[in-house]
């Protein structure tokens, strides 16, 4: 059958070598089964690509010149097969059968391993999800580009001032980053009791899609709490102490509980996860349950067994996180810890350079966005109460910084005024 349809594909494109250009995002030559079949393959796009005429004369000829005249005579058989009008269902069924070769061979190797049983499931799934991908177009003209582009703002037009991606739940930011956006990776940088964890719980909260977190950093009964206090408004020290009013509180409590058990989250509580661990439970997750965000807490607490040095280990977690934000066509917001030399600054707002083991990060990251309090160095500074988000990188947009408002009682972040 394979051979059959390849040799379909390569007669339709001696006798219409410009229905190439029509298969071009279909097949490439390593999809063929027969190396001849991928010499002569490579061998009429090199001729299409160069302007000349091709068919079977030439094409024999061309095949000489490069030391290939055994196939010369093939080339003659080829020329009374397949169809110019089915070349792409010719096409479409190469690249199928070659698929099914792809994942044999992922099968094949899983049969083999003798060792590390999860490694082994990580790689294999990470290979099939590149499989999935292969089918997506990778070269366009400027015009396809502006179209898309277009089309996109057409799109945001017709949500009449709706953001176009995910909401973080704070209008400011929303504003300058349109929300969260798929295969985008986002990093937040903080130094500790800043609060992003609590940031990176209102994002969960106001997100308005199936969410995935990954808590490396708390354990997931925490987790829960805290967004039962922020959704709910009761204190988070009334929670942990059960001193909880019957009146005044329960009410909010059992309001807070019917909405938050209808919405779809799930939690991965490990303390120290590896890469391979997160990339297999987020792309499970994504399957089973369609999260549309992930949530990491946070990047330097994810192990990675790449690399001697620790600036390695943390490059390999951000470069996997990147490629999964890719891989799952959803937006990754991570946290990460910022360096103590901001503290023996003045001015100690964090910047993109403070971030522990920075150099992958600013390289791989979106946008990377830094969280600051004054009054954890200030407990009288005026600006108590309040909370400065700074955007240090934004590839679609501009950076800058936004003010919003902080409540510690249930460690909830809102538009100032509205909070």
């Amino acid at each position: 059958m394979s051979i059959a349809t390849e040799q379909s594909v390569l007669g339709a494109l001696i006798s219409s070598p410009e229905a190439l250009h029509g298969i071009e995002d279909l097949i490439t030559g390593e999809m063929f089964t027969r190396a001849d079949h991928r010499t002569i393959f490579y061998a009429i796009g090199d001729m299409v690509a160069s302007g000349r005429a091709v068919d079977v004369v030439t094409l024999g000829e061309y095949l000489e010149t490069e030391g290939h005249a055994r196939l010369s005579g093939y080339t003659l058989e080829l020329g009374v097969v397949g169809s110019a009008a089915n070349i792409k269902s010719y096409a479409q069924l190469v690249r199928d059968d070659w698929t099914l070769r792809q994942v044999q061979a992922v099968g094949q190797r899983i049969a083999k391993v003798d060792g590390d049983a999860s490694e082994a499931l990580d790689t294999a799934i990470a290979e099939l999800m590149r499989l999935q991908h292969t089918s997506q177009r990778h070269e366009y003209s400027l015009r396809d580009g502006m179209s898309m582009a277009y089309n996109a703002m057409k799109r945001a037009q017709e949500l009449g001032g709706r953001i176009p991606g995910i909401t973080a739940g704070l209008s400011k930011l929303d504003g300058i980053l349109g929300g969260w956006h798929d295969a985008d990776l986002i990093v937040v940088g903080a130094r500790p009791a800043m609060g992003k964890t609590a940031l990176l719980l209102n994002f969960a909260h106001a997100a308005n899609v199936p969410v995935g977190i990954i808590s490396a950093e708390q354990p997931v009964d925490q987790l829960a709490g805290r967004i039962m206090s922020l959704d709910s408004g009761v204190a988070a020290t009334k929670l942990r102490s059960g001193d909880v009013d019957g009146e005044a509180d329960m009410p909010r409590l059992s309001a807070s509980v019917k909405r938050l058990i209808e919405r779809k989250a799930w939690v991965y509580d490990r303390s120290a996860p590896s890469i391979g661990e997160v990339s297999r439970i987020a792309r499970k997750w994504h399957h089973q349950h369609g999260i549309k965000l992930l949530l990491v807490d946070y990047i330097q607490r994810i192990e990675s067994d790449r690399g001697d040095k620790r600036f390695e280990r943390v490059g390999d977690v951000v470069r996997q996180l990147k490629n999964l934000a890719r891989d799952l066509q959803i937006p990754v917001v991570a946290l990460a810890q910022v360096g103590r030399q901001v503290e023996q600054r003045v001015d100690k707002r964090p910047h993109m350079g403070d971030l522990s083991d920075s150099s992958e990060i600013e390289k791989e990251a979106d946008q990377i966005l830094m969280l600051y309090r004054d009054e954890v160095y200030e407990p009288e500074s005026k600006d108590r109460g309040t909370a400065e988000i700074l955007i240090e990188k934004n590839r679609h947009g501009p950076t800058g910084f936004v003010r919003c408002a902080w409540i510690p009682e249930t460690m909830k972040f809102g538009d100032l005024g509205h909070a």
